[in-house]
């Protein structure tokens, strides 16, 4: 049988998809339950029994997997909250894993078992992909809201590592830990990973702004020298440093969402099995325990495709747009206007496209 390399396989994947119009990717949350509440956490304004006892059954799961499945998905991340606390977890894993799926899992560590370590070691996702926000125990509980968490999750990347599974650490960086940021990537580093912070928070999905309120300021972000996750395509390690905004001949580009939102490539779902298009605008909403993938999408799609502004938002007509982190979903989950500025992405962009002007 002849090998490709996994880059060629993927392209080929997605193209074949596009051509039949079909996703490739799809974003589970299997629960908003986890065992810490972190004060930036979008999700954790879920994590509630009340919506907690509301969340798909072991069944439904699987119910809903095969739709994906026949609908043409191959990759799958699986996330919450933190999808290891459900108690069915591996029962799930192991159900998508038959079934061909690749698999991602993002969790924060600190649920992490013995059990659940060495079942993965056995069968490997593709990649799991952790949260650590601080690598002193004072700061992270400050940060998690749970005492004794540090221990827990230092012992499940501990399991991780030992186990050997494919591994990628990510970094929060807020106001609470900027100032561990050198004790960060040096640990990450450490232990043979690529340090990947991220310095972008946005409001809860209930619209409490507890995490925008720990944003650093954009003088401080600067200052970090374009250091931030290099997998975030808004972020300002993607600004080619030797390039000027192109503010002459400037054509303002009136579509409201310039992301993949409206491309039909992926699929999210939260812990209930509603579909919907954008991770932080969630309605309209359809769900998959009553329809099938194909119908959602075509029912949502249109929603979004093409969609021009309808305000005289000044984000309309920014020239710098193409380097600003702002988005519908962001502005609709702090505003309640999917059009409206947000002070700080202004300020923010204004910061870091500056030393592009000199």
């Amino acid at each position: 049988m002849r090998e490709i390399s996994y880059r060629k396989f993927s392209w080929n994947t997605h193209k074949r998809n596009w051509t039949l119009k079909r996703p490739n990717v799809c974003q589970f949350e299997l629960t908003f339950r986890c065992g810490l509440h972190c004060r930036h956490c979008y999700t954790d304004c879920y994590n509630k029994v009340s919506y907690i006892k509301r969340e798909l059954k072991t069944d439904q799961v699987k119910f809903i997997l095969d739709k994906i499945y026949r609908a043409g998905c191959l990759w799958l991340c699986f996330t919450g909250g933190d999808p290891l606390t459900r108690k069915d977890f591996l029962d799930i894993y192991s159900y998508a894993k038959d079934k061909g799926f690749i698999i991602t899992i993002f969790t924060n560590g600190y649920s992490m078992t013995k059990e659940i370590a060495n079942y993965l070691k056995r069968r490997p996702p593709f990649v799991i992909e952790l949260t650590l926000n601080a690598v002193g125990e004072q700061l992270y509980e400050k940060i998690s809201q749970v005492k004794g968490s540090f221990k827990k999750t230092m012992q499940g990347i501990d399991l991780i590592l030992k186990a050997r599974l494919p591994l990628k650490i990510k970094t929060q960086i807020t106001k609470d830990n900027l100032v561990e940021f050198v004790k960060l990537k040096k640990f990450i580093k450490g232990l043979g990973l690529k340090f990947r912070p991220s310095v972008d928070l946005h409001a809860r999905l209930d619209g409490d702004l507890t995490p925008c309120n720990l944003r650093i300021s954009p003088e401080e972000v600067l200052n970090l020298d374009g250091r931030v996750n290099p997998d975030c395509p808004n972020e300002p390690d993607r600004l080619d440093r030797n390039q000027k905004p192109h503010t002459s001949h400037f054509t303002p580009n009136t579509q409201l969402f310039q992301c993949a939102v409206g491309g039909g490539d992926g699929i999210n779902l939260d812990p209930y099995g509603n579909t919907f298009l954008c991770n932080l605008i969630r309605k309209p909403k359809l769900n998959l325990l009553k329809v099938d993938v194909e119908y959602a999408q075509s029912k949502l799609l249109p929603l979004v495709r093409d969609k021009k502004f309808t305000t005289d938002s000044k984000c309309k007509d920014c020239k710098l747009r193409e380097f600003c982190w702002w988005c519908p979903g962001k502005a609709y989950v702090e505003t309640k206007d999917k059009e409206s500025p947000i002070s700080y992405y202004c300020k923010l962009t204004r910061t870091i496209s500056k030393p592009l002007y000199a």
